[in-house]
């Protein structure tokens, strides 16, 4: 069996990836999460940015990897809020295809529907059969 060897330390501004514990993310996201070296703490721990905001806990050695690029446009201005892995997670896929999924059982005509409310309109990911009156009209 072939494992990649882990480094023991990195450097502020490496990039690197963290998995995201399947607990924290949908079938839909991602298992892994691009992010960027911000702070080294004591106890050699590390302070992560993702493109969504800084993540809200802090990371050891063993739970990253190199990121195998030397350059990550997405990662080159971070915002500066905190945000939690379940977040990044889910603002990861969901902006690949569209800023929200709703998951309506009705017609997504009011704002009980997530996409209307932060308005956008519907995509192909929210639902499948049911009457959608918040698509885009081709």
């Amino acid at each position: 069996m072939n494992k990649k060897k882990r480094s023991t330390s990195y450097e502020v501004g490496d990039l690197v990836r963290i998995t995201i514990p399947k607990i924290d993310r949908s079938s839909i996201d991602h298992p892994t999460l691009s992010c960027k070296v911000l702070e080294i703490i004591k106890n050699n721990q590390y302070v992560l940015g993702s493109k969504f905001g800084i993540i809200n806990m802090h990371y050891s050695p063993g739970e990253i990897e190199p990121l195998d690029t030397i350059d990550f446009s997405e990662l080159n201005n971070l915002p500066s809020n905190k945000i939690s892995v379940k977040e990044a997670a889910h603002l990861q896929s969901t902006g690949l295809v569209t800023e929200a999924i709703c998951n309506c059982k009705s017609n997504c005509n009011n704002n009980k529907c997530y996409c209307k409310k932060v308005g956008q309109n519907c995509g192909s990911r929210c639902h499948s059969d049911h009457p959608c009156q918040n698509k885009c009209e081709n």
